[in-house]
């Protein structure tokens, strides 16, 4: 495949597992240091701390000790040039006696920082190494027995000496066994070129390792001030017979707890309670808490009664769905334009456009989550081996048909809105009832779905996201109460007959098109495009919604026609031909794009001409790709 011009703003990750079209050996994604949350405590994706134990090329170093940062195998560099072996170092306790480099860019070679790390805790010296700038460093290694003299020490004041000389060496005694070792080499770099952890270093959950992870190691364990630290400690039994029982006892009988200091009973309290292993597979056993006593009266609920599916059938469920998601897109569309709020929020607003525009950007973080239930729906689809799907349903169910139509948000329709995103009474029923019944049955039938792992986590996503839209349509309600809708609603129409509307109706239209038909070819084509396709995507997405403001400001109604390419054929009809179906239509409505962004650079004041101008450039951009793509 040939270079795809890169658009405006768009970085491309260098990494080559990420760049690669197929599932490749090596560390996720979130463990990538230039993409991933470094935080040790408690830990979110990675543990950079992970990394240093390799910086000095060919050691490994333990820093998780308080008495100082121990060596613990050698792979190779210049330690195992100078004949140094992992048995050397795990014969006796060898540690980190000093180290010396660079820490700030404005030192010279000269005032390379020693430090003495004798005296030292592990973590010590990590914060030291973890300041160490690339380039030339030197470490002092010694075997360290209480009473003994470290025959090393000796080097410590001249150890920059050596550093910049580039002299190594390793000292023995006289029956061969290691003594100390001055190592001289250029900081360990933690990614090749391309981006990529040495795997030969870092083993697969080398980077994650320390993180609190599973969760149910911090609630066990947790003291500090994470969410984990607040479970209940000390409860009483539910009937209060008994004031005062250990949360975590591993004899779940109603027992009162023990005060183990008391009875010196030689084991830490921790005996006595849910171990590592039961903490992950029974914590559900522990009961709720209220009023600090455990509270057993609710129980675990029943599981639901769903309806299995067949695997056509999910198959066939997932499609509908997708059509009803880009349905529902454009009604949420459409009604946050029939909101009489700006584009972006005025510095100082009144407090009536305060309400208003708070209302539509709810109506509108709905849409866009929408478009991504589409794109999930969709990869749904492609995981099963099915083609895309992006038209747009005529009738949505939820407790009877309701046509697609483009409608002002009156106070029917937000009703209308905040019943169809209500999480639905029973499974099979509604949206969201029917994702239930489509995640039950691919979680439970394994043989009807190999894919089910990935299958059910697409659509877990869809479905939480469902009880968040629940609640921001409750709050566009809230923010708009006590208003008139002729207070908060624009009187949308079919516009003038003048030039620039004309052209903004048009452009309007063919972004939609040109949007539809690139969400297409990114479904069916993936990573294969390298991502150039999905962020042509969203600058069309950015451009019409932009077009549609400039519209809906001039009282003009978003027309949102449904391209003949992706329209659903009639009942009988023969299937629409491969001509329109094809990039050839997208390319067609991105020409006259441009076309339309021509005109309208000739029209209107100067805030419309920079948005064409804009515009223009981006879809110039966008057509090339298309032509790339063929």
């Amino acid at each position: 495949m040939p270079d795809l011009p890169t658009p405006t703003g768009k970085i491309f990750p260098r990494n080559l597992t990420a760049r690669a079209d197929h599932v490749v050996r090596g560390n996720p994604s979130n463990t990538r240091p230039e993409s991933g949350v470094d935080n040790c405590f408690p830990g979110l994706e990675f543990d950079q701390r992970n990394l240093d134990k390799a910086f000095f090329p060919g050691l490994l170093v333990d820093f998780h000790r308080g008495s100082g940062s121990r060596a613990l195998a050698v792979s190779g560099g210049v330690a195992a040039a100078q004949g140094l072996t992992t048995a050397d170092v795990t014969a006796n306790p060898v540690f980190i006696g000093a180290l010396c480099g660079r820490t700030t860019v404005d030192q010279t070679e000269e005032q390379a920082e020693l430090v003495d790390c004798a005296q030292r805790a592990g973590w010590d010296v990590m914060r030291m190494v973890h300041d160490l700038l690339p380039g030339r460093i030197a470490i002092l290694l010694q075997v360290r027995n209480p009473g003994v003299p470290v025959p090393g020490a000796a080097f410590v004041g001249n150890l920059n000496a050596r550093r910049m000389a580039n002299q190594s060496l390793v000292q023995r005694a006289a029956d061969g066994r290691f003594q100390f070792a001055v190592l001289v080499a250029d900081r360990a770099r933690y990614l090749d070129e391309n981006g990529v952890i040495d795997p030969e270093v870092y083993q697969p959950g080398d980077l994650t390792r320390s993180l609190c992870a599973p969760w149910q190691y911090d609630f066990r364990d947790c003291g500090c001030y994470y969410w984990a630290a607040s479970k209940p400690d000390v409860t009483s039994s539910a009937d209060g017979t008994v004031p005062q029982m250990n949360f975590l006892r591993a004899n779940r009988a109603p027992t009162a707890d023990i005060d183990t200091d008391a009875l010196d009973l030689g084991q830490p309290r921790t005996r006595l309670e849910f171990d590592y292993v039961r903490m992950i597979n029974e914590w559900s056993v522990l009961p709720p808490v209220l009023n600090d006593r455990e509270d057993d009266a609710l129980g675990n609920p029943a599981a639901a009664a769903v309806p299995e599916l067949s695997r056509e059938k999910v198959i066939a469920e997932l499609k509908r769905l997708a059509t009803v998601e880009h349905a529902l897109c454009v009604e949420y569309l459409f009604a946050h334009y029939s909101l009489a709020a700006p584009l972006a929020r005025p510095t100082d607003p009144e407090s009536l456009t305060a309400k208003i525009h708070a209302a539509a950007n709810e109506v509108f973080a709905v849409a866009v989550d929408e478009m991504r239930h589409l794109r999930w729906v969709n990869e749904a689809l492609g995981t099963l081996g099915e083609a895309p799907v992006v038209g747009r349903a005529a009738v949505i169910e939820r407790d009877g048909p309701h046509p697609f139509a483009l409608r002002p948000l009156t106070p029917g329709q937000l009703q209308w809105f905040i019943d169809v995103e209500a999480p639905s009474q029973n499974a099979g029923t509604g949206v969201d009832g029917m994702y239930v019944q489509l995640h039950e049955t691919i979680r439970r039938r394994p043989d009807l779905f190999p894919e089910n792992q990935r299958l059910a986590h697409l659509i877990k996503l869809i479905i939480d996201e469902g009880g968040d839209h629940f609640r921001r349509f409750t709050a566009v309600k809230n923010h708009l109460a006590g208003l008139q809708p002729e207070q908060y609603l624009r009187p949308l129409g079919p516009g003038t007959g003048s030039e620039l509307v004309k052209q903004l109706l048009k452009l309007s239209d063919q972004y939609y098109a040109v949007l539809l038909g690139a969400l297409r070819a990114t479904f069916t084509l993936g990573d294969k495009t390298g991502g150039v396709l999905i962020e042509g995507s969203r600058k069309v997405m950015t451009n019409l919604h932009e077009v549609n403001h400039a519209l809906a400001a001039r009282g003009v109604a978003p027309p949102f026609t449904l391209p003949v390419a992706f329209a659903a054929p009639a009942a009988g009809a023969p299937p629409l031909p491969v001509a329109l179906a094809d990039g050839r239509a997208t390319r067609a409505a991105a020409v006259a794009a441009i076309e339309a962004l021509r005109g309208i650079r000739s029209l209107g004041d100067q805030t419309i001409r920079r948005m064409a101008v804009s515009q223009q450039r981006e879809t110039e951009a966008l057509l090339a790709v298309l032509d790339l793509q063929g």
